[in-house]
Formats: C-alpha cells, sequence, structure tokens
C-alpha cells in the first residue's frame, strides 16, 4: 500500500524517513524506538548490514533530482553503479536491468536515455530517472520524499500515476512523504500526520480527509483549494 506522511515543512518527516535506515545527519540521533522491517531492528543492524539494505530492500527518491544526479555520469552509469553493487551481476546483464527499469517508469527510448546527461533531461525525466534507480534492484520499500514539488502539474499527476502503477505492477510498499494533502487524498491508502516531530493522527486517507480528529490536521484541509464563487 501507499502510506501518506504528511505535514508542514519543518514537522520531522524528513528526519523519520531518513532514520529508517540511519541515514541522519550527524548532528541528529535516535534516542529510542525501534525501526521494524521484516521482523528485524534496524536500529540494532550493523553499518554493514544496513548498506546492504539501502538501495536494494529500501530505496529512497528525493524531491530534487536535480541534485541528486551526478552531473558528469551518463543516467546509464548511474543506474548500473547500484545494480552492479546490489545484484553482483555482469556489465552487460546490468544494462539490460538498467533499460528495462528506465521502461518500467515509462521512459521513452529508454536505451537512448542510457547514454543521456542529466542537464539533457527535462525535469519529469529526471525524476523518472531517479524513480528507475530506486526500483532497480527491486526493493520492497520505496520511500519518496516530496517527489512531485519542483515538477508542473501536468507532470505530477504522471508521477503520482507512475507511482500507483509501481505499487501495484511490483508490489512495493511505498512512504509518499509530502506537505500536500490533497497528493495524498488521491493515492494513498493510510495517512500518518506529522506535527513538530510527531505523529498526530493515523488511518484510513478517506476516513481522516472526511472526518479529521486532530484540529492541525483539519487546518491542513482547510488549505487545500476548493472550487466555489461564481464562473464568470
Amino acid at each position: 500500500e501507499i502510506l501518506g506522511l504528511v505535514g508542514e515543512s519543518g514537522s520531522g518527516k524528513t528526519l523519520t524517513a531518513l532514520s529508517v535506515t540511519k541515514l541522519l545527519p550527524k548532528a541528529a540521533e535516535i534516542a529510542s524506538g525501534e525501526i521494524l522491517f521484516d521482523g528485524r531492528d534496524l536500529l540494532k543492524s550493523a553499518e554493514e548490514d544496513l548498506r546492504k539494505i539501502r538501495g536494494a530492500k529500501i530505496s529512497y527518491v528525493f524531491q530534487d533530482p536535480a541534485t541528486s544526479l551526478n552531473p558528469v555520469f551518463t543516467i546509464g552509469e548511474q543506474l548500473i553503479e547500484g545494480i552492479e553493487l546490489h545484484q553482483k551481476v555482469k556489465k552487460e546483464e546490468s544494462f539490460d536491468i538498467a533499460v528495462a527499469a528506465l521502461k518500467e517508469v515509462g521512459m521513452p527510448a529508454p536505451k537512448d536515455i542510457m547514454y543521456a546527461y542529466p542537464h539533457q533531461l527535462s525535469g519529469g525525466m529526471k525524476q523518472r530517472a531517479m524513480i528507475a534507480m530506486a526500483i532497480s534492484c527491486k526493493p520492497r520499500l520505496l520511500i519518496a520524499d516530496e517527489p512531485t514539488t519542483a515538477l508542473d502539474v501536468t507532470i505530477q499527476a504522471q508521477i503520482l500515476d507512475l507511482l500507483v502503477h509501481l505499487k501495484e505492477e511490483l508490489q512495493l510498499t511505498i512512504i509518499l512523504i509530502t506537505h500536500d494533502l490533497s497528493i495524498v487524498a488521491q493515492v494513498a491508502e493510510k495517512t500518518a500526520v506529522m506535527q513538530e516531530g510527531q505523529v498526530v493522527e493515523y488511518g484510513d486517507t478517506a476516513i481522516i480527509y472526511r472526518k479529521p480528529s486532530h484540529p492541525y490536521t483539519q487546518k491542513l484541509i482547510d488549505c487545500i483549494p476548493k472550487m466555489s464563487g461564481h464562473r464568470i
């Protein structure tokens, strides 16, 4: 399923997501609790074990692909690097896996894109390339941190449709981080609302959207533009 993690900027959404595989900045630490994945507590896992999980079983897609992609390497080189690292396959096979991942995310002419540099792609294509990298090793969990923020409305809708398609096609679990409750309402089965580092409401998206129990959630819903008034 897709879980929407919602809250305004600074509410702790990204830090929560990074804590899943202990990718927190040096100034932050996890004081207590547990993070369970496949029945094991990741907080008790050694760094070497976490490196095998990151990118292979748990993948991330960040909000600005322009800063996440390396400008001096082709899309193919960046895709192949992760595939060879986690899947231990030969270069020829990793090339085919990379092309298949680009095709899976709806990238036009995927073989040609393998030789393209990030600056040659549009914003939407860069985000599709990032998603292709995230799914290339067939993870169980995909964490998408504001994946549509830097995109126009039409491309936003395409990326959201793509995430739903991947969830169903690859049997993915997705955590979708956003400050926009209307985005979550479109695609997420469950929603967790964060305020000042705490989850203040959690449950079925349709129920939360229809009848929020926390005042902060109501404020987020009130911020969603509504079609009203007279047409001119």
